[in-house]
Parts: C-alpha cells; structure tokens; sequence
C-alpha cells in the first residue's frame, strides 16, 4: 500500500516512530543524551525521553516525546518499550498520546524518514488520538481507546486499527484494516459536528448535527467510500438552516457526490445532487463551487414566499436551480443556470438550427446534444413557421452569420465577458465602378449590399430586383479581395455561395464576371476575440437598475404576464441565464417584463438582457447520472418543446462526472421537420 499523501498522515507518523526504533537500533551503547542526538540525526525526528534505559532485548524509554519537523504529528507516551531481534525492530507505546494538526502538515516531511527494508513492527495499547484546527492548533476531534497493530517493510504497510470518536459522553467505534493493495476503514455511525471545526471560520456551510452513518472507505490505491447522511442540520450562513438532510454520499479520493440529498430549506423542501472534485489541495475546484453553490442557495432562501428548491453540481464552475414561490397572481416556477466566468473548462457557443440561417427549425435540446453541450437556452426572436431565420444577429465560433438589427444584442468574449449594446455592420464593397455600404450579412431579401455565406441555407429564394454576385478569396490584402465568380439576377432560386447580394436601393453599376474587388466588413462596436453572439430583447436591466429599452422587441408585451428568459451579470461577476415558467395557472403563471426585472435584481443582477420569450423559453442541461443535456423547466406549447431558430449554449472540457456517473443517456430524439 502507499503512503504517501496528506490522507496517509497517521500513517506517516506511525512510520516515523519505526523509523526512530531503526535509529534506536543502530545506537548501540550510548549514554542517553547522546542517544537522544543520535537517534534525532538518524531518524530526521525531534526526540526527547527522561530517561532511556539499555535492557535486554533493545530500550525503554520514560516520558518520551517526538514530533515530525513540521510540527504536523506529537507523539508523547509515558513508556516506549524498543525489542531488537532478528526478525527486524518491534516498539510497544504504552498509552500514547498522538496529536495530528494537518495544517501544518509538509509532503517533503516523509523524505526525512530512513524507511530501509528492515522490517519492523508497532504496537499501541489504550491510546488517544487528537486531531486539531486552526493555523494555530486546537483540539477539535478526539478519539481515545486507541488500540493498533503496524506492520512495515519497505515502505509497505498492514495494519489493524481500533478506536473511538469521543462525542460528550458518547463513543463511536472506528476500525481500520490495511494490507499490501488494501485500506478499508469503517464506523457504524460518526457524528458530524465535531468536524465542523475543521472548516475556516468563512465557511458557508457549518454542519450543527446529525450522522453519517453506515460508512465505509477504501483507501486502496484508488480511494473511495460511501456512507448514509442521516437527519443532518447545517448552517447556511448567518439567517438559513438546511434541516433533515439524507441521502446516500459517495467518496473519491478528492471529491464527494450523490444521486439525491434531500431535506429542508428553513420549512421548505429542498433536494441536492451533483460532485464536487477536487475539495482538497491549494484552491481546489470543488471548494469554490460548493462556496457558489452555498451563495446561490443563500440568495434563493431570501426570496420571498419560497416554497420548494432543488439544487445540481453540473459541472465545474456550472450550477442549475430550480425553485418555486407564491405570488399575488399565482404560483412562480423558475429554472437557472449560474455559471463562474473565470473557470477555464468552460466556453461558449451558439448553434443554429440545422447549421442555417434558413431552416426548419430545431428544438434547443436537439441542438445542445448535437453539439455536445452541457447547459443552454433558446435564442433570438425568428420567423415562427415559416424560414425559422432569426431576427437578429447571430456570431458563432466567432464568425459572422447573421447581422445586428436596431434591437440589442450580447456578445461573448474568449474571457466569458459579456457585452450587451445595439450593434450595427460597418463595411464596404470596392469595385471598378465605385464602393457601395455593406449593412447586412445573411438577410433576405436585401434591400443594401448583403453578404451571403453557406451558412444562409440551402437555396437562396427568388427575390426579383436583386443580384447575387459569387465571390472567389484571393491572397493578401488580409483575406478582403476576392474574384467575382458569377453574377446572377436572382429572378430563379439559386444555390447559396459566399459572395454579396445587392438590393434595389444600391444605385452603383454591379460588378462584372472576372473583376477584382475588395469586400471587408465588422461589428460595431469592436469586441476583441470574439466567440459568440446572439439578438434577443429588451435589455431589462443596467447598471443594477431597471431600464426601458426604446428599442424593445414586441413592446406590447411589456406587461402581459407569460414566460419570460434572459442572460444575468451579478454582482458578484458570476453570469445566470434565468426563466420563468407560464401559462401553466396551476404550476406557474409567468411575469410581466417589470416583474422580471425585480426579480433578477433580488438575484443580484447588475446588467440583462432578455432572449425570446413564450413559447420558445427553454432551458437545459445535464442532470447528475446523465450523459447529454435535456429540458429542465417545462414550456408553455402544451407542455411541449419548441422549434426554434438558434440558442446559447455552454461546454465543457472537464473530464465527465465520475462519482455521480452517467447511468444513461438522456437525449431527446428530434421529431423530422422538412426544411424551406
């Protein structure tokens, strides 16, 4: 078995102790100060006895104490028996007193001990084990009736291990067994308030009662474990309760996880589940995401008139809630999805139905298994029924495929910054007969210059008084000359190419087959390293304020009550996207925009902006024990999904769940739909 690592520190200890009984063995006649130093030189230890008698078969010591150099480990025992004999070196500690204080725990300590390959053997009789907190120690789990056997020979351990967690007046029996490939340690039940004190005075989260009972781990050279939480009680910061938690809890070796821990939220129902890993180490993943997950739950339980929440790990820096309250007009349902901007594995993306502008429609889940994505929502307003195009601008892996409109829009960068504005084209065409104004990019039909890229679809319609000239890339002038190809009267469908369609209120003559032109285009205004863009509307709030978008799409809507989505910054720089559920009376009702805006405040939100609402809202993601990403609120088509025309959606490149692993695929299959 190794034992190397931090979750190997008793163990170290145990080591140390042998490796002092090596250096005993090694002393030969000394006087005991000199024994003493000697023994401290050999072994890397702080050593000290009252006295140190020669007998018969090896040592005794009286009052001894030793410690690691890191201060991590303080053995103290009123009398240390060291038997020398051919079969290597045997100490017997008489009622030991073990401190652990982890914090000051150092890896490099281990490279102090001489291990060797003499065998030795140890043995504790009616000890105490201590494991302290704090920069500076303090005690905080105790266990008494400490009763070991450790066998090693060349850094290979077994052991057997008895004691007892100390709780008041109660004593809960611990045991260990370890071999050369296994480590098993179990407990019929552990209380878990003592071990609050190992968490930093900060922690969002503070267990006040309850048990784990029924645990198990294995500390084998893969580690991992499982237990029953049992009736537990934690502190949610300073005005919250978690109450009557349970549940099953699966260990890896640096995470835990489960299928479903249930309770209460103060009085209301509340579920968990998801993993988070790492949780140990210099800042660790999983620790900042429980920290997110504790805030968002904190910012939930504010809200008025809560009345159930349900809350997942989906995947690192990506958190989904669901919860539901009372309102004066009717019960509220609400999805969202919170999300750290800073964590690394996670990116950004749009995807549009079919991969074309022109389309017959997609639903957001079918997009999101297609692609690959975790999490997501729907997009722009589009042509409901008809070309699914959609209204607004679209910017996918960072390249253009749809123009802006006059309506806001939200841009993403590679650092996940959000920028929310009215953007515009700016760009022109030169040719031999002059230069004509680029406006559009992808819009039919078009009444200025166009760009049109294969992405439109796949045929671009009959729209007489136009012209659609074929463009060919040429080298250098930074990829903007081209060669026109073909120019056709688009008085017949034709098959969408990249080049430029030219409306009827461009008044300079068009180019001719052959002719070099030069063609550039950009958004305006500039945003560096560009990943993705998306229309949608109106822009509800900025600078933690509501505002009244002039430019609000389907203004009428402002206070018809219906569902509602939108992407949120907070203020704590984390970034939401947020759905309200409606025309479902008996589940939830919906909110006017005003009302949504309220609400996103009460979130923290600082700047949002809304994507198509109604019948399109729709958000999704992986559930623990899933492979693919599925619905998670419910929307309002009866009840059923929605083509629609593109959608925003989050990846991740972190390796997939491993403790709550994919059980199966949860993937819609997409209905057929024939395409324009």
């Amino acid at each position: 078995m190794n034992v190397s690592g931090p979750r190997a520190l008793i163990l170290v200890g145990v080591i140390a102790l042998l490796a002092l009984a090596l250096g005993f063995a090694a002393g030969g006649k000394l006087e005991s100060l000199a024994f003493l130093s000697y023994a401290e030189h050999v072994t890397g230890l702080r050593l000290d006895a009252s006295d140190v008698t020669r007998t018969a078969g090896g040592y005794l010591l009286r009052d001894m104490t030793a410690s690691t150099h890191d201060g991590a480990l303080l053995v103290s025992a009123a009398r240390a028996r060291l038997a020398l004999g051919a079969s290597g070196v045997t100490v017997e500690l008489e009622h030991p007193h073990i401190v652990v204080s982890p914090l000051r725990y150092h890896a490099a300590e281990e490279a102090r001990l001489p291990l060797g390959d003499r065998a030795m053997h140890l043995t504790i009789r009616d000890g105490t084990l201590v494991m302290t907190s704090g920069a500076v120690p303090v005690p905080a789990v105790t266990c008494d009736d400490l009763n070991a056997d450790v066998h090693l020979r060349s850094a290979q351990a077994s052991y057997d291990v008895a004691m007892q967690l100390v709780d008041d007046t109660n004593r809960f029996p611990i045991t260990g067994h370890g071999g050369t490939a296994t480590s098993v340690w179990t407990a019929a039940a552990v209380p878990l308030e003592p071990f609050a004190a190992f968490l930093p005075d900060d922690a969002p989260l503070r267990p006040r009662a309850g048990w784990l009972r029924d645990l198990e781990m294995d500390g084998g050279t893969a580690p991992h474990g499982a237990a029953r939480l049992d009736d537990a009680s934690v502190a949610l910061g300073e005005r919250h309760e978690l109450r009557g938690l349970h549940g099953n809890l699966v260990f890896s070796e640096d995470g835990v996880g489960s299928r479903e821990i249930a309770g209460r939220l103060d009085d209301v129902p509340f579920d968990f589940a998801g993993e988070l890993r790492p949780l140990f180490g210099a800042r660790p993943r999983g620790a900042r995401d429980l920290d997110a997950l504790s805030a968002l739950l904190a910012r939930i339980a504010n809200e008025p008139r809560l009345r159930a929440v349900k809350l997942e790990a989906t995947a690192p820096g990506l958190a989904y809630a669901q919860y539901a309250l009372a309102s004066d007009h009717g019960p509220l349902a609400i999805s969202l999805l919170s999300l750290d901007p800073t964590e690394p594995t996670l990116r950004f993306d749009t995807a549009i139905a079919e991969d074309h502008v022109v389309s017959g429609g997609e639903r957001t889940s079918a997009m999101s298994v297609r692609t690959g994505a975790v999490a997501g929502v729907n997009g722009d307003y589009f042509d409901i029924g008809r070309t699914y195009q959609p209204q607004g601008m679209l910017v996918r892996h960072g390249e253009l495929v749809r123009g802006p409109t006059d309506r806001a829009a939200l841009v993403i960068d590679r650092n996940k910054q959000v920028t929310i504005a009215e953007f515009r084209i700016r760009g022109e065409v030169h040719t031999a007969a002059g230069s004509m104004p680029v406006t559009e990019v992808n819009d039919w039909p078009p009444g200025d210059v166009c760009v049109i890229t294969p992405a439109f679809g796949k045929v671009l319609p009959a729209s007489p008084g136009r012209t659609f000239v074929a463009l060919q890339a040429l080298g250098g002038g930074n990829g903007t000359r081209f060669r026109v190809t073909d120019v056709v009267p688009m008085d017949a469908p034709t098959t969408p190419r990249f080049g430029i369609a030219i409306g009827p209120l461009v008044r300079t003559p068009l180019p001719t087959r052959g002719e070099i032109v030069s063609l550039s285009y950009a958004l305006e205004p500039h945003v560096d390293d560009l990943v993705a863009g998306i229309g949608g509307g109106p822009v509800l709030l900025r600078n933690g304020a509501w505002f009244e978008d002039r430019h609000a799409p389907a203004p009428d809507e402002r206070g018809y009550r219906w569902p509602v989505i939108a992407l949120v910054r907070t203020d704590d720089g984390r970034l939401m996207f947020v759905a309200v559920d409606g025309r479902h009376p008996e589940r939830s009702v919906g909110m006017t925009r005003p009302e949504f805006g309220t609400l996103l405040l009460r979130l923290g939100g600082v700047d949002a902006m809304a994507l198509d609402s109604g019948g399109s809202v729709t958000l999704v993601s992986r559930a623990p024990g899933d492979a693919n990403a599925s619905v998670r609120n419910v929307p309002s088509d009866n009840s059923a999904e929605r083509w629609v025309s593109d959608g925003l959606f989050l990846y991740s490149s972190a390796p997939l769940p491993t403790i709550v692993a994919p059980a199966q695929a949860a993937t819609p299959e997409p209905e057929a739909r024939p395409s324009p």
